[in-house]
């Protein structure tokens, strides 16, 4: 495991507008079979984000203020329920692209995504992190 510089670019296209965030945290990264991992803490929201790849599908498991575990696979749409400080929703997210490039010091992971409630679209999502 080692410490990395991680940068967070999300974006979300809803019907009436776009909300972009970039953001940048000090975390950890590492290599461990066919998996990687990268952990950071978001002190400003109390969130710790725990990313695992493996095999072309990307897990984000979020813990704290904000609470869920969101699966990326182009393979098949995945639901889950996702705790949030306004409370909980089930959402279903279906994966336009997933892909994970390793690079010479780090990883970066690129995916594009939308997310359904109740089977209505309700953003689609940009979610890029840079990890090096």
């Amino acid at each position: 495991m080692k410490d990395v510089n991680i940068k967070v670019y999300d974006k979300q296209t809803y019907e009436t507008h776009d909300d972009t965030k970039e953001t940048e945290f000090q975390g950890q990264l590492a290599f461990r079979n066919d998996s990687v991992y990268i952990t950071y803490k978001d002190d400003e929201m109390s969130v710790t984000t725990i990313i695992k790849t493996k095999k072309g599908v990307v897990s984000v498991k979020r813990l704290g203020a904000l609470k869920g575990n969101l699966e990326f696979d182009t393979e098949r749409t995945h639901t889950t329920i996702y705790y949030t400080p306004y409370g909980e929703m089930e959402i279903q997210i279906i994966t336009k692209k997933c892909e994970v490039y390793i690079l010479e010091k780090g990883i970066k992971i690129y995916i594009d995504y939308k997310i359904l409630m109740q089977g209505k679209p309700i953003s689609d999502n940009i979610y890029m992190i840079v990890a090096n």
